[in-house]
């Protein structure tokens, strides 16, 4: 989906490495650390370092352990004098000297640990109280997290921006981000688009969207991956539809 979109730039894991056999993209190898913690599993590090080194990649993340600083640092000082361009991940939350310990051992510092406050929690068990102060918190750490990014932006990776709002207020001052929100065309039936009358990145029920109305799953993805690539003035393999609110 993502060839189709003209995406050129991609961040995956040595399980789908495979898929990106033959693709004109540019890419950047993840430590697969997600995978890991949804199967409650670890990193096999030496495994790893081997596919890290079995061709060039743009970048490539130390093994990282989701939720776990102290075992990511552990992994980091084990690896860092490998020789191959990877990519500490310091964790949201953690502490801040560590993110500076990071910044002064390695030319690119990845963020992690953003996806749980950036998404709010609707479900209908929460109260509406609930659900306030978990935009109140989305608001401040964004704040936070742009802070951050002004300061060391030009050095700095973001995992998993799956917020439109954090998509465009870092586009100025990150080095990179990579994000898997654009599913959200399969997961939630939404549409990511640039609204034409505010110039904002927007998400929105396709069956309420006259130009997305009649598009399948799949073409919903694939328009949201484009959408936000063009966004960013992405390099595009293909010409991008045009889509308008």
């Amino acid at each position: 989906m993502l060839q189709e979109a003209g995406v050129t730039r991609i961040l995956i894991d040595p399980t789908d490495l495979h898929n990106a056999n033959g693709m004109n993209a540019q890419v950047a190898l993840d430590s697969g650390a997600y995978r890991a913690f949804k199967n409650g599993t670890t990193i096999d590090v030496d495994r790893y370092l081997e596919v890290a080194g079995s061709r060039s990649f743009e970048f490539v993340v130390a093994p990282d352990v989701l939720g776990n600083m102290d075992a990511t640092i552990a992994n980091w000082n084990r690896v860092k004098n490998c020789g191959l361009p990877l990519v500490p991940v310091w964790q949201w939350g953690a502490d801040e000297a560590i993110l500076h310990q990071f910044l002064n051992e390695a030319p690119l510092v990845g963020i992690g640990a953003c996806v749980p406050w950036m998404r709010v929690d609707h479900r209908r068990n929460r109260t509406a109280e609930e659900i306030v102060a978990d935009k109140e918190r989305r608001v401040a750490n964004l704040k936070t997290l742009k802070a951050i990014c002004e300061q060391h932006g030009d050095r700095l990776h973001v995992f998993g921006l799956c917020w439109e709002k954090a998509i465009e207020e870092l586009a100025g001052c990150l080095y990179s981000a990579d994000s898997s929100h654009w599913l959200c065309g399969a997961r939630k039936g939404t549409v990511i688009f640039q609204n034409t009358r505010t110039g904002h990145l927007a998400n929105a029920p396709a069956k309420v969207l006259p130009f997305a109305r009649r598009w399948e799953r799949r073409q919903r993805c694939i328009e949201n991956a484009r959408a936000i690539a063009q966004f960013l003035g992405e390099p595009l393999a293909s010409a991008p539809a045009a889509a308008n609110s």
